[in-house]
């Protein structure tokens, strides 16, 4: 892209961070059965921040502050899986953190790994308790995709991926994963010197999961480019999802001329599907990124007011500004019905995300431009209203889960 992937994260890292210190507000609690939710907030001002991860023993309610967290510099991307909590902080070596967390809510680092010579792990997709997959970056290098044990936290193996390597490519992110079948799916966004796109496409190469080799690379041309990552177990506007049905939605950013649109890999397929294309652009009237998906009737994207803002949360003067919704879309029907709360805070995209515990309601995050937005909101899927849950105190949240 025109603006660099290191933009991108100094951007996120600016806005994640609303708060300068650790704030000791006492958390209300509502005890549900006793279960766990764990939430990162990071605090503090570029370049100084901390990421704060706790638990809290029962729904939150109020506004949390960040008294039981366990602390770590810089800002961090947080994934989930069943009772486990994942951290990367930026800075090298990449290393991905595993938390658990006691009968208080307290997290306690139980292992971590560690990549030498890049600075950030940027996806993580869990095949099965003792086999998972991450990518890993380096900024102005090709980074890497790892195998690894979630069980130990050893690495297993290091993908080769030089068949997918092309000329002229001086910096290779791979963005999002997600598996279906024997297939790994990885978004791969190539850049020149300048911090270009080498071409305006949209790249994804399959790793077979058997033998943990390349099997191909498609491409295609309706769209800009894969950006941001994100995975099923991540707290991100995802580039991909899977569908009830087995179908792959794929994402694709607008630049170059090109919309925001959404692309289509079917079941029983390892190509693009030619005949789907979802403008998003023409669609919802603005640039868009991310999609969030819970069933065929609750999908949705984050849809930026101010095109000038897309996609990295900055004004002409790159000061940071929060200028999206959440818009809710229809795969099928290639629709939208518009933002699902105009009178929500406006928010900042890329921290944007939304998780499902039950069959009642939706938790959407707002990551909002000073600290009283900072909070998470519930959308009913009866009746579509929307409302504050809760705030936080210390900085905007990147993670809020069910401990399984």
């Amino acid at each position: 892209m025109k603006k660099n992937y290191v933009l991108t994260l100094l951007t996120v890292t600016a806005l994640l961070m609303q708060a300068c210190k650790k704030d000791q507000k006492t958390q209300p609690k509502t005890p549900d059965a006793a279960s766990t939710y764990a939430l990162s907030v990071t605090g503090g001002s570029y370049p100084t921040q901390t990421t704060y991860m706790f638990g809290n023993v029962g729904f939150p309610t109020g506004t949390l502050g960040t008294s039981n967290a366990a602390e770590s510099p810089s800002t961090a991307l947080v994934f989930h899986n069943g009772k486990n909590m994942y951290q990367c902080n930026f800075g090298a070596p990449a290393t991905l953190h595993k938390f658990e967390f006691d009968a208080n809510g307290k997290a306690k680092e139980v292992g971590s790994f560690a990549v030498a010579g890049l600075k950030t792990i940027g996806a993580v997709d869990f095949i099965s308790e003792t086999d998972a997959f991450a990518t890993v970056a380096g900024y102005g290098l090709v980074g890497k995709l790892v195998r690894f044990n979630p069980s130990t936290m050893t690495i297993t193996s290091t993908i080769d991926l030089s068949s997918v390597q092309k000329t002229g490519s001086t910096e290779v992110y791979y963005q999002g994963l997600i598996h279906r079948d024997n297939y790994l799916y990885m978004g791969v966004n190539y850049q020149d010197k300048k911090g270009n796109n080498l071409e305006d496409k949209v790249f994804i190469t399959l790793i077979d999961i058997t033998t943990g080799k390349v099997a191909k690379q498609i491409e295609d041309n309706r769209s800009s480019e894969m950006w941001n990552s994100g995975t099923e177990s991540s707290f991100q506007p995802n580039v991909m999802i899977k569908d009830a049905a087995g179908d792959i939605y794929v994402m694709g950013y607008a630049n170059n001329n090109k919309p925001s649109g959404i692309l289509r890999i079917k079941k029983g397929s390892t190509d693009f599907d030619t005949s789907y294309f979802f403008d998003l652009n023409s669609t919802t009237g603005k640039p868009c990124i991310g999609i969030l998906y819970f069933s065929a009737g609750q999908v949705f994207t984050v849809r930026y007011d101010d095109a000038v803002a897309y996609p990295f949360d900055l004004d002409a003067s790159y000061n940071s500004v929060a200028t999206c919704q959440y818009y809710k879309i229809d795969l099928n029907a290639k629709t939208t019905s518009g933002s699902i709360a105009p009178g929500m805070p406006k928010f900042f995209g890329n921290a944007a995300f939304a998780v499902k515990f039950d069959d009642n309601k939706l938790y959407f995050n707002c990551a909002g431009a000073d600290a009283s937005s900072n909070a998470i909101y519930s959308y009913q899927l009866s009746n579509g209203a929307v409302s504050k849950e809760f705030g936080l105190a210390s900085g905007a949240c990147n993670a809020f889960a069910k401990l399984n």
